[in-house]
């Protein structure tokens, strides 16, 4: 019992007979099929006050009632997550929800479309409202109510609620919606403010309640019998609400002409036959690649395994197969040999740089490689017509030579008459030419390797066959030719005018040899040779670049080697004894010795050059007739440990056969030749002034031959001890225009 009271006391329960009153009165005004439940009640004519106060609580509750079912609908029918229904409500008899099926609907649109045909008047009174609207405006009725026409009632077709927004309802059955007389005078307060707010916009309410005659003594009504028009805008392209209720009528399309159809069918199947083919061409286009890939996979893998036969197959032979060993000849030295180990070599990594020195220098079969080497390479460097230039070309500007100090340069005499030397008692005595000069300068550093051919660097290969001739870029400038000149002076300034100095600077074969296409490219030898003789102060010019001119179709230059023949060089004596007035004999005088098979060094300065190689030289030298009186030492760099032999060294071949006079350059070479004549001549040359020395031995007494580039005492304190009479310079003038041997020549002056 006190639960029951709780739940009274918690809720307020309502009065059971209004609210059983106020559901008796909504039964009265529901129908279905539109025929009235049971005998119409007639109206009464007069209500009291109490019993209108009565009805309209009543109606208050019902109306609270009606919401409360509603919203538990709502609550059952939708679920939280999504906006599908959960359960299917279930269908009231006394409520229309939006869940009514569509056959109710067709059923209300057909008795609707009958009361419209029974009502011409009224359908056209409503057509001259809609007309009267504004095209963006359409005035949807909003309640009719009691307005039986033969026994129907009209339905309703949009709901406002109290929020202002409007909802469309179906029309499947007959629903009155009893507004509240409160309510209806919220919408007269907010019509006078032009309206409420609905979906947005403010519409306009048209009340259009019929002016009935009611008794002066009936009280007010608690549900309002009205019809209320809203005006909702609408856009332009959508058709009015009451049109699209209209049952639309099927359109009779028009047949399609035969001719149109068929060209559309053959269009159909021409694009289905396309599509077919590219499909087919896709497909077989997918295959081929496939095939390409397994055969391209196939081939990679063949390749790599091959790759590593060959490379594990070189590896292998070339720690099996005999190495090479001892002198090479195409290259005119010793191959490296094995180092022998040593902790110190060993930690100052002596050792290990020795071991990768042999092994790269001591290939098996090196010769054939490098003929292999050779074919190769001469695919590659600039080719002009039938010339080849191996390593880095370069072109050099042009420079003219000063022509007022050509005009100054003199003329030197040299003095021919006899002096008297030491040079008989101290032949043997050595021991002063080892003192040191005591000038202000200072030895400078220079290149250990200072061998002839090395400077060239570019090497020119032009002709075919037995006129195919190799040689070296000349580079020289004036600058370098001037501190040539300024050197030697120094030396005759230092052995005074007692000694006659000379000079000659000898050309290259390139001076006559080099292609036309490329003479402007490299230094002019003979404006060079002119620049050095403008610079010498007391010195003989020997200038034997017109006389070997003269003979360039004769063979007086090696075609594999940088150096020249003893032809050129017995071409160049002759101009050096008449300037020292000499005794020269005929070359018809000379016992003519060759060596077949000399490829000098420019094959190897040339990449090995395989043409080369296949048309080698021959090297021709000179013996004189007074060859058997001749006696001749070899000393050290340092003028000690004699050694007696002889002036040509007829087992030469190969690359080193230029030795075959002097044999090897780092030596000095004493020639007593028996002509009694007090002249003693001292040369101090490269490699090119070997040849010249046969020529020399019927006009001096003695002959000293020096390399400047393996001297190793003072040369003036020498050639003072020796006697010398006349000294000469015979170096190429490559040499003659490479600082570094400059500097070399004027340290043996000073050291």
């Amino acid at each position: 019992m006190a639960n029951n009271k709780d739940f009274e006391k918690d809720f307020k329960l309502p009065d059971t007979k209004a609210l059983s009153e106020a559901y008796t009165e909504y039964l009265d005004s529901v129908t279905f099929g539109g025929k009235p439940i049971g005998e119409e009640k007639k109206k009464p004519e007069a209500v009291s006050m109490a019993k209108v106060d009565e009805t309209e609580k009543s109606s208050t509750v019902h109306d609270e009632i009606v919401e409360k079912i509603v919203r538990k609908n709502k609550a059952l029918s939708h679920s939280i997550w999504t906006d599908e229904p959960v359960l299917k409500p279930k269908k009231s008899v006394w409520l229309n929800t939006d869940d009514d099926n569509e056959e109710a609907l067709k059923t209300v649109e057909k008795k609707a479309e009958k009361v419209e045909n029974s009502q011409p008047a009224q359908k056209a009174q409503e057509k001259n409202a809609e007309e009267k609207a504004s095209d963006n405006e359409v005035i949807i009725p909003f309640s009719k109510e009691k307005n039986h026409i033969n026994g129907t009632k009209k339905e309703i077709s949009v709901a406002v609620s109290a929020d202002g927004t409007v909802k469309k309802l179906p029309n499947k059955k007959n629903f009155v919606l009893k507004i509240p007389d409160s309510y209806y005078r919220e919408y007269d307060a907010a019509a006078q403010d032009k309206g409420p707010v609905i979906a947005g916009k403010r519409v306009e309410i048209i009340d259009k309640r019929s002016p009935e005659k009611k008794p002066e003594n009936a009280q007010k009504p608690s549900r309002v019998e009205a019809t209320i028009n809203v005006r909702v805008p609408v856009q332009k392209e959508q058709e009015p609400v009451r049109k699209a209720e209209k049952k639309a009528e099927p359109k009779s399309e028009p047949k399609p002409d035969p001719v149109e159809k068929e060209e559309s069918d053959a269009k159909a199947e021409e694009a289905y036959r396309k599509g077919i083919e590219k499909a087919k061409k896709r497909r077989e286009e997918r295959e081929k690649a496939k095939k390409n890939n397994i055969h391209e996979l196939e081939f990679n893998v063949i390749n790599s395994v091959v790759c590593l036969l060959i490379v594990f197959g070189v590896f292998a032979a070339l720690l099996v197969m005999k190495r090479e060993s001892g002198f090479i000849q195409s290259e005119n030295r010793n191959l490296a040999t094995f180092p022998k180990f040593s902790l110190s070599s060993y930690f100052d990594g002596d050792f290990t740089s020795g071991i990768t020195e042999y092994f790269t220098d001591t290939v098996p079969n090196r010769e054939k490689l490098k003929s292999f080497c050779s074919d190769f390479t001469n695919m590659l460097g600039i080719k002009l017509n039938d010339t080849v230039i191996t390593g880095d070309f370069k072109t050099v500007e042009k420079e003219e030579l000063d022509q007022d100090k050509i005009a100054k340069t003199t003329t030197v005499t040299a003095f021919t008459g006899s002096r008297t030397t030491t040079a008989d008692t101290k032949t043997t005595d050595t021991s002063t030419t080892t003192k040191k000069s005591t000038e202000s300068e200072k030895v400078v550093d220079v290149p250990d390797n200072l061998d002839d051919g090395q400077w060239e660097g570019d090497v020119i290969v032009s002709g075919k066959g037995e006129n195919v001739r190799a040689m070296g870029a000349y580079y020289g400038t004036f600058e370098n030719g001037d501190k040539y000149a300024n050197t030697i002076n120094k030396w005759k300034a230092d052995l005074g005018d007692s000694v006659n100095v000379y000079n000659m600077s000898i050309p290259t074969s390139a001076a006559y040899y080099m292609p036309n296409n490329l003479k402007d490219a490299v230094s002019d030898q003979k404006d060079n040779i002119d620049n050095i003789a403008a610079g010498l102060n007391g010195i003989i010019n020997t200038d034997v670049y017109d006389s070997l001119a003269e003979h360039t179709k004769e063979y007086i230059y090696s075609r594999t080697d940088h150096h020249w023949q003893p032809l050129g060089a017995y071409y160049a004596a002759q101009v050096f004894a008449d300037q020292s007035g000499i005794d020269f004999p005929d070359l018809d005088t000379y016992d003519k010795w060759e060596i077949d098979g000399f490829v000098g060094t420019m094959y190897a300065y040339s990449n090995y050059n395989s043409e080369l190689k296949k048309y080698p030289d021959k090297f021709i030298y000179y013996k004189p007739d007074n060859n058997d009186d001749l006696t001749v030492k070899y000393y050290d760099t340092e003028f000690k440990n004699p050694v007696e032999s002889t002036l040509f060294f007829d087992y030469a071949e190969g690359v080193n056969c230029y030795s075959a006079i002097l044999n090897v350059d780092q030596e000095i070479a004493e020639i007593d030749t028996g002509v009694d004549n007090g002249r003693v001549l001292v040369v101090f040359k490269d490699s090119f002034g070997n040849a010249l020395i046969p020529f020399f031995t019927h006009g001096f007494s003695k002959i000293y031959v020096c390399d400047f580039r393996y001297f190793d005492i003072n040369a003036i304190d020498f050639c003072k001890e020796v006697g010398c009479t006349d000294l000469l310079f015979a170096i190429s003038l490559t040499s003659c225009s490479t600082p570094s041997k400059v500097d070399c020549l004027n340290n043996i002056r000073i050291q």
